[in-house]
């Protein structure tokens, strides 16, 4: 007897513990299965997110040719806040780009339109940013580019407080052409980059406003919004001999990076510093190149 109470007692546990094994896997199937959905909810609604942060840049900005009057500034400002399209702005005397996004347009106590925007996401903007300094902000919506001009004009608790502008200039897309180098003349350029390495490069196309360039860097060895040093020379004339061509210095921030010609890396590089020479001898580049195509065009034709 006591024998069979005890192999009954032990096949009791075995039971209760087969039962509470069998609970348990169900519980931790259910949590599981919980958590997945969960996580799928979550995965869900980031994907909802991302959509609507793409929607919003998808959107083309109030913007009518007569931005002389202050109500379609206004209206236009109002809109970046309520889209939160990314700006980048240039600091005088800081080669580095910054990013932000209006929050608000205010008005003062005396009558005055205000610009509330946040915080530059780097922080390193407080060392250069003075009360007084004439801001550049650049963005885009999905039919164009646009550009003003702002006076930082302090703080106000997290927020940075810029006048509002008095121009708005829109940029759809490059605002000229580039013309290709003639085959006969190839243009080599020296690009310094930011940590010092320098390399030759073959011009792609250029404007006055920024060149294409194939370089034989690695991708990594180059980043976007890098700052770089640019020497190079063009003819201004036909025929001219390449020990006359006009040499032009200028620095350029890179806003392209790609697959160009015989495996290099290509950048699209826009202008930042240059001078008004250098830009002249551009512009006579850029004219000279044309009207060889146009002459090369008709002779062709004829």
């Amino acid at each position: 007897m006591i024998f069979g109470s005890l192999f009954a007692r032990k096949k009791d546990e075995e039971e209760k513990k087969k039962y509470e094994k069998q609970n348990s896997q169900k519980i931790f199937a259910k949590n599981i299965s919980e958590e997945e959905e969960i996580n799928k909810e979550k995965i869900n609604n980031k994907i909802i997110n991302m959509q609507e942060r793409v929607e919003h840049k998808e959107v083309a900005l109030f913007y009518v040719e007569e931005l002389h009057k202050e109500p379609v500034r206004i209206k236009h400002i109002q809109e970046l806040a309520k889209y939160q399209l990314p700006l980048k702005a240039k600091i005088p005397g800081d080669e580095r780009s910054y990013f932000t996004t209006v929050e608000k347009v205010a008005m003062t106590k005396g009558g005055e339109y205000i610009v509330l925007m946040k915080e530059f996401k780097n922080p390193k903007y407080k060392e250069n940013l003075k009360v007084g300094d004439k801001v550049e902000f650049e963005y885009s919506d999905s039919v164009g580019k646009y550009s003003f001009e702002s006076i930082f004009k302090g703080t106000y608790k997290t927020s940075l407080i810029f006048s509002f502008p008095e121009k708005i200039e829109r940029k759809a897309g490059r605002s000229a052409f580039r013309v290709k180098p003639n085959p006969a003349e190839p243009i080599e350029v020296s690009i310094e980059f930011p940590w010092g390495g320098v390399f030759k490069g073959n011009m792609v196309d250029i404007n006055e406003h920024g060149m294409g360039l194939d370089v034989e860097i690695p991708k990594d060895g180059v980043k976007m919004m890098d700052i770089v040093k640019l020497s190079f020379s063009l003819p201004t004339k036909e025929n001219q001999k390449k020990h006359e061509w006009a040499i032009v210095s200028t620095k350029a921030e890179v806003r392209f990076i790609g697959e160009g010609e015989e495996k290099k890396t290509r950048l699209g590089l826009q202008f930042t510093e240059i001078s008004e020479d250098d830009r002249k001898i551009i512009r006579e580049y850029w004219l000279m190149r044309q009207r060889e195509e146009l002459r090369r065009k008709l002779e062709y034709e004829s």
